[in-house]
């Protein structure tokens, strides 16, 4: 997959399939989307272009907020998604005030005529321009409209999964998603309070404006150095040991290797419990017991 600005790069001179659309997250309603790019293409033997975003448009929109800079994967796991999806060449577009005053007719001319589509997919509520209006099949090229993809009466959305993050509710999210939800953080050192405890843990710092699930703690897989190891972790507030900065501990089962300093990318699997303040050690470590009993068992 070959990724390109929109304003460095030149007009297609072949025909292609292109697919509009922000994708954050690139979740099972955005897959339908690159299934049916991915249908038209083999069948015209063209290739897939999308363009994107950057950034949420959002920000070009309303007041900021700290919080809208969040995503659901960091820029190498979007790419990476898009790549998984058939995806031939991602371009990116900053969404300004000057291209967001653009009407939907001016946006066909001046943007989507320089990929040269043949077809030109987007999601079923898909709009564009600053009349908000759907786009329309030309004789240049025509729109298809994905339907909505829904579970549980609802449809699937970056939003739900954001709110099911949030509140922990981390498998969920995953359904929704289609696969783990992740995030990749640089091991630092921390107390050494888990050696102590019988359960040494990797300190996260977490450098992406990524989406942390809530405080708690969850079964997850971790991969170090290219291998997959299970264990769980914990997010929040070490109220036994009554730490007030927030944390993200990860205990890696059957591992005993120094890998501070290395990234550690953790896929949240389940959540266990919320995080209880203990009367003291042993019940705190017969608590990371029971654990991590269910965070073996879990499948």
């Amino acid at each position: 997959m070959e990724i390109l600005e929109f304003d460095e790069m030149t007009a297609f001179d072949e025909q292609s399939v292109l697919v509009l659309g922000y994708f954050d997250g690139l979740h099972r309603g955005h897959q339908a989307l690159f299934a049916q790019a991915r249908k038209v293409a083999a069948v015209l033997n063209l290739k897939i272009v999308v363009l994107t975003f950057p950034e949420k448009p959002s920000l070009t929109f309303q007041k900021y907020e700290p919080e809208m800079l969040l995503k659901l994967t960091s820029d190498q796991k979007r790419a990476a998604l898009f790549a998984d999806n058939g995806v031939d060449y991602l371009i990116f577009k900053n969404m300004t005030s000057s291209f967001s005053k653009l009407t939907t007719t001016e946006f066909s001319k001046k943007i989507i005529s320089k990929f040269n589509p043949k077809v030109v997919i987007t999601g079923f509520d898909h709009k564009t321009g600053s009349d908000m209006k759907p786009l329309e099949s030309t004789k240049e090229y025509k729109v298809i409209r994905v339907p909505e993809v829904s579970q549980d009466g609802q449809k699937i959305s970056s939003t739900r999964i954001r709110n099911a993050i949030h509140q922990g509710e981390i498998k969920h999210a995953n359904d929704l998603l289609g696969y783990a939800y992740e995030t990749t953080g640089l091991v630092v050192h921390g107390f050494a309070r888990g050696r102590q405890l019988g359960y040494p843990t990797a300190n996260l710092v977490i450098k992406d404006y990524i989406h942390i699930p809530s405080a708690g703690v969850y079964t997850v897989d971790v991969l170090i150095q290219g291998m997959r190891h299970r264990g769980f972790a914990s997010i929040g507030y070490n109220e036994t040991f009554d730490v007030k900065e927030k944390t993200i501990e990860v205990h890696v089962f059957d591992f005993d290797l120094d890998i501070y300093g290395e990234n550690l990318t953790v896929f949240w699997l389940d959540k266990i419990r919320d995080m209880i303040k203990f009367d003291g050690m042993e019940s705190l470590i017969a608590q990371m017991k029971a654990d991590e009993v269910l965070a073996r068992a879990y499948q």
